[in-house]
């Protein structure tokens, strides 16, 4: 097929999935249905889904063949993502954007296949070049779409457009993908049973660090959900094939960048998610629109500086810098902090793909790969989580920037302690 279409295909769903990673972090005041804690819920479903099931799609695409794959999950996304225009409860929202975390699972893991298949390393490059820009571009656009569309008191748009496209997108990939084979064993482990461990234990672990409930209440759930998770855990030590192979997750040479990742995608959710508390306007919302840019600049600067600096002080000092970008926010002004917040970001995620991807033989990349893409929704997750726990507990912008940069700082301390690990 011509890379002039099969791109395009690939890369909609992408743009799409840029959108979604900001647009209703930034709304999710302004949306009526939506009180109290389940504006949380209603963010974090998506992504708790997400990292519960990325792994999942991967293996259902060697099965079924990823055009197969990705025409479902965009089918899954059009039907979830047009729910909510037609419903009237917190509750069926909520539940809609885990099954929509699904269906973007699905195609995530359809595209990374697709393109990691193509023949020709040049293909390659720039299919994966193609999508961190198109991704980064719907990250950016995101807010501005939402805080336009909220202006003109039309928010169930911004679940009937995403919708239409990803439909059409559906029924291109039906057509023009479902032949696509890249030679996959077909006998590759569907196990269903782990990902929902890891779906429920995750939820759990998730709902403790909210804000809603009695505090006895979240502190079950959090114990709650490291059981589970524990359970996972020995599932995936004595499987042979294991879904996450959590053997590689010990603080080492991919433990030490796998921490890095959930730490960055903590970091960008949770400020995307924290400065827009109080936008209220296209201008207010624009330097938390911006960050997404810097984010795309950060991965960009790390690609030219890489040979130059080794991958333990790249994180130490990306990350730092997100820390102090926190900081400026809550002391000084959001336009410099989302510059200092997204090159950080930027960069700590390069290096941390970089390191993690490249630590391995090629016969272990496909599991470190299944490690990179959960850290990422991992953090995403704990990172509305997180900081919308701490704004609900403190009620200040202010306080919880600054209590998250402490937590980036603490990282930065155990990376500094255990740098050792990337010299083995």
């Amino acid at each position: 097929m011509s890379k002039k279409v099969l791109f395009p295909l690939l890369l909609v769903p992408m743009f799409l999935g840029g959108v979604d990673s900001t647009l209703f972090n930034s709304i999710a005041y302004d949306l009526p249905v939506l009180t109290d804690s389940w504006r949380l819920w209603f963010i974090d479903g998506y992504t708790i889904a997400l990292a519960s099931s990325v792994v999942l799609g991967s293996r259902l695409g060697a099965r079924l063949g990823p055009g197969v794959t990705l025409a479902t999950g965009l089918f899954i996304f059009t039907l979830a993502g047009a729910s909510p225009a037609l419903l009237d409860s917190a509750a069926t929202w909520t539940a809609s954007r885990f099954i929509q975390g699904f269906g973007y699972a699905l195609i995530v893991s359809s595209v990374a296949s697709v393109i990691g298949g193509l023949p020709e390393t040049s293909e390659r490059t720039l299919g994966y070049s193609l999508w961190i820009t198109t991704y980064s571009i719907g990250a950016g656009a995101g807010p501005l779409i939402g805080r336009a569309f909220i202006g003109m008191d039309a928010y169930t748009m911004l679940f009937w457009l995403p919708a239409a496209v990803a439909l059409v997108c559906g029924v291109l990939a039906t057509a023009l993908l479902r032949g696509i084979t890249l030679g996959q064993a077909s006998s590759t482990k569907v196990d269903v049973a782990s990902s929902a461990l890891a779906f429920v234990g995750f939820g759990l672990f998730v709902a403790g660090l909210q804000s809603h409930g009695a505090a006895i209440g979240r502190v079950l759930a959090t114990a709650a959900g490291c059981l589970v998770l524990t359970v996972f855990c020995t599932r995936q030590l004595r499987s042979r094939d294991p879904l996450i192979d959590v053997r590689m997750l010990s603080f080492s040479r991919l433990g030490a960048p796998s921490l890095a990742l959930v730490v960055s995608s903590a970091s960008y959710t949770g400020s995307v998610f924290l400065f827009s508390a109080e936008a209220d306007s296209l201008l207010s919302i624009l330097p938390v629109s911006v960050l997404a840019l810097w984010v795309s600049l950060g991965g960009f600067a790390f690609h030219k500086i890489q040979a130059r600096f080794t991958a333990v002080h790249m994180l130490q000092v990306s990350l730092a810098t997100c820390a102090v970008g926190l900081v400026v926010a809550a002391f000084v002004g959001l336009w410099p902090a989302s510059f200092l917040i997204g090159l950080g970001v930027g960069v700590s995620m390069a290096s941390g793909d970089a390191y993690l991807l490249g630590s391995v033989p090629p016969k272990d990349v496909a599991r470190a790969a299944a490690l990179q893409e959960t850290a990422l929704a991992v953090g995403a997750a704990l990172g509305v989580a997180g900081c919308g726990g701490i704004f609900a507990a403190t009620g200040s912008v202010v306080g919880t920037a600054v209590i998250t940069a402490v937590i980036v700082a603490v990282v930065v301390a155990v990376l500094r302690c255990n740098r050792g690990v990337f010299k083995a």
